[in-house]
Parts: C-alpha cells; structure tokens; sequence
C-alpha cells in the first residue's frame, strides 16, 4: 500500500521494499565545475557537467570512475522531457584509460532513454511523472511530489522499444497520459534548496536509479 507525507517538501514513500535513494545538488555558483553532484545519504556518488554541445551532460561515477554522455536528442529529435544516455567510448573518456572503440560499438552503447517522461526497462514501460492509481487528480496536481509509475496496463507488445511508438497518434498519446500505473519511486524538491532534489527508487529500478536520478534532476530541478 503506498503511503506518502510530505512536509516542507519533505516525502517518504513506503512501498515495503527496498529502495535506492539519491539527492542532487547544484553546484556553488564560484565552482560550477560540476554543474552538480549526487549524493547517496552522505557519500558523493557522482557528478554531472555541461559538455560543449547545448544540452548535453556528462555523467560521472566516482566510485567506478564510468562516465556516460547526456542528451536531450532522442532518436534524432530534439524532444520536450527527454534524454538519451550513452556509455563513453574510450577516446572521449576524461581518464583515458580505456582502449578505444569503433564507430559500430560506440553507436551500440546507449544504455537508457527516457522519451517524452517514457521510459522502458527489464521489459516494463514506466512513465518518469505518472499519475499513479488510488491518487485523486486534484491532490496528484498540486502534490509537489512527481510518482514514477510502473505501467501494467500499457499493452503495446513486449518487443515494442521507444523508437518504434508512434509519437504522432494522437490516440495513443491520450491514452498513454490517461494510464495509471502503480507507484515505484518519487521525485522531489529543487536542487538549489538546501535538501536538494531528491529521487528515490524501488528494487526494480535500482540499477538504474542513478539514471533516472540524473535525468530527473536536469528535466525538473536543475534551475
């Protein structure tokens, strides 16, 4: 049963399962080399910084040391609350210290896309800001807090992938934001508050909680 309190945009969502928890915080404005940095509790995790091409991000793992490329071009489009994200190829590494790859692999390393607040993993479609079931509209709307939502009644075929939704059929449109799915994480709060923004996933998006975290951070809060 999910349960949620917030308090000076301070939320819980007990969901009886494990979760990952993140928090973004902006950069001082005197150093923004990072332009941000997540947390998990008190350990910083990882950084994002502001490549040269407007509107991509370069994430960093500190305790790996793997970086991935942040993009708000999706599919050759450039789209309202979308981001694609690509593993670094070895040449374009800040370390250096991976061989380099080909043009063929390098096209094969995106590792997550989020398009138009949609997104698929493990075979489920999930939707970053949903509405999700047992929540009225009205307290859903002015609830600072933003659900991600598991879609289970999303019927479009297993091996339907995001480049192949016809983002032009209206009908399918409607009927996507009139989905309600079931609660699996929450976003909340502006990463220049002292709290910053923060992003707590369920068990089934853990591997990538600091993905979503990420993303959520640069579509909702990053101002």
């Amino acid at each position: 049963m999910l349960e949620t309190k917030h308090k000076c945009f301070n939320a819980q969502l007990d969901l009886g399962r494990s979760a990952s928890d993140f928090i973004v915080k902006k950069a001082a404005k005197e150093s923004r080399q990072p332009d941000a940095v997540i947390f998990s509790g008190n350990e910083k995790i990882a950084e994002i910084k502001k490549e040269k091409n407007k509107g991509s991000f370069r994430l960093v793992n500190l305790k790996n040391g793997l970086e991935w490329l942040l993009a708000n071009n999706v599919h050759g489009e450039l789209r309202p609350f979308s981001f694609s994200i690509r593993k670094v190829a070895g040449e374009d590494r800040q370390d250096k210290h991976e061989n380099l790859d080909t043009k063929a692999s390098q096209e094969d390393k995106e590792v997550f896309v989020i398009r138009e607040q949609l997104f698929k993993h493990n075979g489920n479609f999930y939707m970053l800001a949903g509405h999700p079931q047992g929540k009225d509209w009205n307290e859903h709307i002015q609830n600072p807090v933003r659900y991600i939502s598991r879609l289970d009644d999303f019927e479009v075929g297993d091996d339907l992938n995001l480049s192949q939704i016809d983002y032009q059929d209206r009908d399918l449109r409607d009927k996507i934001k009139r989905l309600r799915g079931t609660a699996v994480g929450e976003a909340f709060g502006l990463s220049i508050e002292e709290r910053g923004h923060h992003v707590r996933v369920d068990e089934e998006l853990a591997d990538v909680g600091l993905f979503i975290a990420a993303i959520s951070y640069l579509i909702y809060a990053s101002a």
